[in-house]
């Protein structure tokens, strides 16, 4: 379409009133710049009057910028969508294994100065056999040493080793199951007996992301060998074998998320490994336990700083058995969604981050048009990929744990 002036549109519609008007198509009278989107050059210029082609050819160009706009946005939607699959994988996957490397070192070290200290203390011990007499001594029965307070490990510590061979698990698990711990490693419920000693010992770890330790825990079978390294030694347990709805055994059995029994003492020496169920997903979980198959350490009673955050142990208090009764009333109130399910107290910050990643691309989006694309989208894609990496992060902690 074309804009004439007032005296060509006069002229056309002299022209258009003198000639016969049989068979007249009903029009409409409609601004051009409708169309075009352009202005107006001058006040003379007027809307000329159009029939029913226009008006097609205008409904289906505004159809088509409707569809064009909604299919670009479909494709950043869709373009976020997988590039947070791949944080969740691989991203997640990277941080792990550098949390990894630290915590191997930590328990190494601490390791050795547990074992330095052992070798010292029983250096002590040892009689003075040049001014005494020859002596008999008794064999001593070889028993894993008593873990100090010192030596227990606190919330966010290297804790120990599991290794699970038939999986191919070889990992440094942390105490604590909270949602920053498990991000490190599979991680030690700090309310159940340390692995090695006598009790219920249980483990949680992610089953999709963060390394996955615990991916395969479903491949396990009866009998299946866990080996735990502790401070306190290497303990060897045995997968116990479960019925499954087909009646045939297998090495798990799956839970809802508040089953919190399976954390409770059962009177015997056993581990027991928890994770999300079915993968990719946090609607159930799945739990394999596993028989000490040898010589349990000594005890450590649950301190009370972990119990009742207020109040400081003593060594004489550390020792009564209330401790366990106390721990069994708070795994009562424990759930296995406490760290593992949604954590709402992400929606703001998250919600915050991706209002900031919106308005980053609306700015990249109108300097694009005002100045060049390119360059305009490449001073813009570091702020951008920056502040979505934060949110990936916060979203990640608000979702469940897979």
């Amino acid at each position: 379409m074309v804009w004439v002036s007032v005296t060509e549109a006069q002229s056309f519609t002299d022209y258009h009133d003198r000639a016969p008007q049989a068979d007249a198509v009903p029009v409409l009278e409609i601004p051009l710049e409708r169309f075009t989107g352009r202005r107006k050059r001058s006040m003379d210029e007027q809307p000329v009057r159009v029939g029913r082609a226009a008006v097609s050819h205008y409904m289906t160009t505004l159809l088509y910028r409707t569809i064009g706009g909604l299919g670009r946005i479909l494709i950043g939607l869709g373009t976020l969508i997988l590039l947070f699959a791949g944080f969740q994988y691989w991203g997640t996957g990277l941080a792990e294994a550098q949390a990894q490397d630290e915590l191997d070192a930590e328990f190494v070290a601490r390791l050795a100065s547990v074992s330095t200290e052992a070798t010292a203390a029983s250096d002590d011990e040892l009689p003075d056999l040049e001014a005494a007499e020859p002596l008999t001594l008794p064999a001593r029965a070889i028993t894993p040493p008593m873990l100090d307070l010192a030596d227990i490990p606190q919330t966010g510590q290297a804790a120990g080793r599991v290794v699970i061979p038939s999986i191919g698990v070889d990992k440094t698990y942390i105490q604590g199951v909270g949602r920053d711990d498990l991000r490190k490693g599979p991680g030690h419920y700090p309310l159940t007996s340390f692995p090695g000693q006598p009790g219920n010992a249980a483990i949680a770890g992610h089953r999709t992301t963060y390394g996955a330790p615990f991916h395969d825990l479903d491949k396990l079978a009866p009998g299946d060998e866990i080996i735990v390294e502790t401070l306190q030694g290497r303990f060897t347990y045995l997968v116990n074998g479960h019925e499954n709805d087909t009646g045939e055994l297998a090495g798990h059995f799956i839970v809802d998320p508040t089953a919190t029994w399976v954390l409770e003492d059962h009177g015997d020496s056993r581990l027991t490994l928890t994770a999300c169920h079915p993968k990719r997903s946090a609607a159930q979980r799945i739990v394999v336990t596993a028989t000490l198959d040898s010589t349990p350490a000594p005890k450590t009673p649950i301190p009370l700083d972990v119990a009742q955050p207020e109040t400081t142990p003593s060594n004489d208090d550390l020792a009564g058995e209330e401790f366990g009764s106390v721990a069994d009333d708070l795994i009562d109130d424990q759930s296995l969604e406490d760290s593992l399910g949604w954590q709402p107290q992400h929606r703001s910050v998250t919600a915050m981050w991706a209002a900031i990643c919106s308005l980053i691309a609306g700015s990249g989006w109108v300097l694009g048009r005002r100045w060049r694309p390119v360059p305009a989208y490449l001073v813009l894609a570091g702020p951008f990929l920056g502040c979505l990496f934060v949110c990936f992060t916060h979203l990640d902690k608000l979702l469940p744990a897979i």
